[in-house]
């Protein structure tokens, strides 16, 4: 396992963890970051994250909804805990 405080991103949205308490709640050596995650540590699943990643592209970009969202599914294919996911197949 990798040490908490190593530089390492988010397998699910890609931010920065460059500390443990950037990564899930109580899991200091998990792949996927406090936004990503529920209380619990566990990853969100995958309506509940593209809907915020949706969200943050739009505020970022200004961009419509519609064009919002395939830059978000575009994005999530690239990430490893969503490579393969059936909603991402193109």
């Amino acid at each position: 396992m990798m040490a908490a405080d190593e530089n390492t991103s988010c397998e699910s949205c890609g931010m920065p963890m460059n500390s443990a308490e950037d990564h899930a709640p109580g899991h200091p050596e998990s792949t996927w970051c406090r936004l990503c995650s529920k209380p619990d540590g566990a990853l969100q699943d995958f309506d509940e994250r593209f809907e915020r990643m949706v969200q943050w592209q739009t505020q970022r970009t200004g961009q419509p909804r519609a064009e919002a969202e395939e830059a978000t599914r575009a994005y999530m294919r690239t990430m490893p805990a969503w490579q393969g996911h059936p909603r991402l197949v193109p």
